[in-house]
């Protein structure tokens, strides 16, 4: 699995910018993501897709070991969906 580190390397090795450079971009850009969808604010990226937060309602669920119900409360969380661009790359790989 990539990650963050690979991430670095590749933006570095594409642009030439020095790996601090690149790895603190990508700080910026995640605590910009951050703060928009904090604010509830929707964040597209052309080519990428879309970022945006719901709403999830309480809800009750079952504890695996003892099989106790337990009340969830209510909670916000992001959601992400792709690009047409991104689809179509990841289609024509398969």
């Amino acid at each position: 699995m990539a990650g963050k580190t690979e991430l670095v390397e590749r933006i570095a090795f594409e642009t030439g910018l020095p790996k601090a450079h690149a790895a603190r971009a990508i700080e910026v850009m995640i605590d910009t993501l951050a703060e928009w969808l904090g604010s509830g604010e929707r964040v597209a990226i052309p080519g990428l897709g879309s970022f945006y937060t719901s709403q999830r309602p309480p809800r009750e669920v079952r504890n695996p070991r003892t099989g106790e119900l337990i009340r969830v409360g209510a909670s916000r969380t992001v959601r992400f969906r792709p690009g047409k661009e991104l689809k179509g790359l990841i289609k024509a790989k398969v």
